[in-house]
């Protein structure tokens, strides 16, 4: 009796819900299961014909898979283009994952594009693990896109009609190929809206420009011949990772283009790697001592090599020129020892700010001994010095914690704590 009625109110809720109640479970289910609740009642059937956000991810693909664990991209893509083909009202969301293995042939992305384009699509992700893939050119009229993302892909040049996107915040390239120079800067020019811009290990940009007046945040990954920035007055974010050294060593014109930074924006956070420390450090080039980042909170540099005294003395005067910061990041890659009387020390300069330093894979080495020593006489604030030791024994281990624990420190607040690996 009391199952019964369980079942009474379960079969009143599906019949009796409000179509608002109805929308929102739907579109927070996974696409098939989505489209399982048709069964539910006459007033469901249709509900999932309307979702606004279509994903179709690496899950809704291992769902198609052969019992050999292979992909059936041909019932995947003939899924895919039933469900837009019955498809009502706006698509707000379209997530797309290709896997490697799937059939070329059955790759319908030209027709679900087109489809798009006309439904009002806000958001786009498209990640194919094979480069070859061309991405149609009437991605390009997607004019109401905000969200775009591609990986492992090739683009074709837009339309010469192509103005931008005009409503396009976020920009997401990694591993695409551009089939011509310069197309992707252009394509960042072209959209005046843009916050939020990663590019990672894109071909066909050698020469790096940013114009992007509303950009906050840029990750960049990858290499390059020249960089230039123009017109980034809104940039609070930057990261900067090269995969190896420029072979044209525009140095001159990279340190200008930091120098820009300083003056041009209000930067809270700078990430730097040491490919791109070595890069602006080679000649022997410095930052000019004029030249600050006095909004900047975090500053964080990864696998830096302090044996190399050009990126020891570069690294010392970008933290001279950060004096308003609250956290350090370092890690480093290097045990080996640099020469001390070659580097400037400047211990008349005090960082009033900073509360929090890690530093991530030191072995004892003099170059690391030293900065320790550096950032302690000169931070009068600091609170926590966290260092996380790379390969070493015990012994190693314990020695490098000794020599550290007796630096003097300019904060009386300052702890210095080992972190285990």
């Amino acid at each position: 009796m009391a199952c019964s009625k369980s079942s009474k109110k379960m079969r009143d809720f599906f019949e009796n819900a409000p179509d608002l109640v109805i929308d929102k479970i739907v579109e927070n289910l996974p696409i098939r299961i989505a489209a399982q609740t048709s069964v539910l009642s006459k007033k469901w059937r249709h509900a999932w014909l309307s979702l606004q956000r279509l994903i179709f991810d690496s899950d809704f693909q291992k769902q198609q898979e052969n019992k050999d664990g292979s992909c059936d991209w041909r019932k995947s893509s003939r899924i895919i283009s039933r469900i837009l083909l019955h498809h009502n009202g706006p698509i707000r969301i379209f997530d797309l994952y290709v896997p490697d293995d799937a059939d070329e042939d059955h790759m319908n992305l030209r027709q679900w594009i087109s489809f798009l384009s006309k439904n009002g699509v806000q958001m786009i992700t498209v990640i194919h693990w094979d480069s070859k893939t061309y991405i149609p050119s009437n991605i390009f009229w997607c004019s109401e896109l905000v969200y775009l993302e591609l990986a492992y892909c090739t683009l074709n040049p837009p339309p010469t009609c192509f103005h931008g996107f005009p409503k396009l915040k976020h920009l997401e390239l990694l591993s695409v190929k551009f089939t011509k120079q310069n197309i992707c800067c252009s394509l960042i020019e072209n959209c005046r809206m843009l916050v939020t811009l990663k590019l990672g290990d894109v071909v066909g940009m050698d020469h790096v420009v940013i114009d992007a007046p509303s950009l906050q945040t840029l990750i960049f990954i990858g290499k390059f011949d020249s960089l230039a920035f123009r017109n980034v007055c809104s940039l609070k974010s930057i990261s900067m990772c090269l995969r190896k050294m420029p072979e044209k060593l525009a140095t001159v014109a990279a340190v200008d283009a930091v120098n820009l930074l300083a003056s041009s924006c209000q930067l809270q956070y700078i990430h730097f790697d040491g490919y791109w420390c070595k890069f602006l450090a080679a000649g022997g080039i410095k930052i000019s001592s004029s030249v600050t980042f006095n909004h900047l909170n975090e500053f964080r540099l990864s696998y830096l090599n302090l044996s190399d005294v050009g990126v020891f003395s570069y690294l010392l005067s970008m933290i001279e020129c950060c004096p308003y910061i609250k956290k350090l990041n370092i890690s480093v890659i290097s045990g080996e020892n640099v020469g001390e009387d070659v580097v400037d020390f400047n211990y008349n300069h005090k960082l009033d700010h900073l509360r929090e330093v890690n530093i991530k894979g030191i072995t004892g080495s003099s170059a690391e001994l030293k900065l320790v020593e550096y950032l302690l006489a000169i931070s009068i604030v600091l609170e926590n010095l966290f260092f996380k030791p790379g390969e070493l024994g015990i012994e190693s281990e314990r020695k490098m914690s000794r020599a550290l624990m007796g630096f003097p420190r300019a904060s009386p607040k300052a702890r210095l704590l080992f972190v285990e690996n």
